[in-house]
């Protein structure tokens, strides 16, 4: 399983960002690595995690379809809500990622939810400011604490399933 997992990342990656900007594609059971952000599934949640030195290249246009790619492999075909994890990234570089991930029609369109965590206030209050002019489809939201997060991510889940469950 984790074979054929990476080489579909390769195929799915490698064809459409060029292989030139992936320096780094590691895929275990349920994690998924690739320069340096970490995807992760745990417990119907898929983590999403941006180190400092993670290598984001705003310019290439199939970057998001990266992001995309990685969700939907964790995801295997359910609907999940994703935690991004932008704790470790600079302000300038977290707004950058905002606007990227929110928006997203790609993204939208294969989970459930989008959390976005950060490290202080100031990154909660200026991600909350841009995301007065997202789509609101799915919803976005800005927490500074991870339980909180997870609370939301989890009560969320479970509405989705019992209104899913009933129909």
């Amino acid at each position: 399983m984790v074979f054929t997992k990476f080489l579909l990342l390769e195929t799915l990656f490698g064809t459409s960002i060029g292989m030139k900007s992936l320096n780094k594609v590691t895929v275990m059971k349920d994690e998924i690595l690739i320069n340096n952000i970490k995807f992760w599934l745990d417990q119907n949640i898929i983590y999403c995690k941006l180190y400092d030195d993670s290598v984001v290249d705003f310019t290439c246009k199939g970057y998001e379809e990266l992001f995309c790619k990685a969700i939907s492999i964790l995801s295997d075909g359910s609907y999940l809500p994703v935690i991004f994890d932008l704790s470790e990234v600079s302000s300038s570089v977290s707004v950058k990622l905002f606007k990227l991930l929110s928006n997203n029609c790609k993204i939208r369109g294969c989970v459930l939810s989008k959390v976005f965590l950060v490290k202080n206030y100031k990154q909660k209050v200026l991600l909350s400011y841009y995301m007065l002019f997202s789509d609101t489809k799915v919803p976005n939201l800005v927490f500074k604490d991870l339980s909180l997060a997870e609370r939301y991510s989890h009560q969320y889940y479970d509405v989705f399933n019992s209104i899913s469950c009933e129909s």
